[in-house]
């Protein structure tokens, strides 16, 4: 299967990315964020839960392109992609980000906000900034961020519209690797600002911020007999 997969020339992939087809960028999130080919989408790589990753993130039909930080992970990317028709693998970068880099075709960087500074940065430019939650329901009940929005990251893409466009919008999930997935994808619908808090939820507990914790619901007797 593997050896069957087209390695593609930055050009061929800058035409393949106008012609439809999706970007999925495989590597870490923190490595992501410093150089990136425009419209990608962040999917950090595993080959157990790739397949189902993708399911989550996007929609079936589009073909999409891997690109990875070595060879042997694309390959290995492919391989558990393997009878995946939603989203038929049209190619693999050949040479990674470097090859884009050399041919001289563009790299973006993502935002990303430091838990440090987001609860100052939230509150002070509340009416232009809107942070959103992409974890699922049972860990937003275990404690979020006071004016979050909860939106899990399997319906970003379809819910995007109903977003803001004109507000900066800042991605949080639990340490920073789905966040950086929903950030990537409300850049690639055309969303002027986007950006990704790294420690996630997690690093905001560890510093004792401010939390909202749902009460827990007293647990029940036995019943009466």
């Amino acid at each position: 299967m593997t050896a069957e997969i087209p390695k593609l020339t930055p050009q061929q992939v800058r035409n393949a990315l106008e012609a439809g087809a999706l970007l999925i960028d495989l590597r870490p999130h923190a490595e992501f964020a410093t150089a990136y080919i425009p419209g990608s989408i962040n999917l950090m790589f595993s080959r157990k839960s790739l397949p189902e990753r993708l399911a989550t993130a996007i929609p079936p039909g589009p073909k999409i392109l891997l690109l990875s930080r070595n060879p042997s992970e694309a390959d290995a990317a492919a391989e558990a992609l393997q009878g995946v028709n939603r989203n038929p693998l049209q190619g693999i970068v050949a040479g990674g980000i470097e090859a884009w880099r050399a041919a001289g075709f563009p790299l973006i960087t993502l935002s990303q906000v430091q838990v440090s500074g987001l609860w100052e940065r939230f509150n002070s430019q509340h009416g232009n900034l809107l942070l959103i939650d992409v974890r699922e329901s049972f860990e937003w009940e275990l404690g979020y961020i006071e004016g979050s929005l909860l939106i899990p990251l399997g319906e970003i893409w379809q819910r995007a519209e109903e977003l803001n466009r004109g507000k900066e919008l800042i991605l949080i999930c639990e340490e920073g690797i789905r966040s950086s997935t929903a950030a990537s994808l409300l850049l690639h619908r055309g969303f002027p600002r986007a950006a990704n808090v790294p420690g996630g939820i997690g690093d905001w507990f560890k510093a004792n911020r401010p939390t909202v914790r749902l009460p827990k619901l007293p647990k029940r007797g036995p019943p009466l007999t």
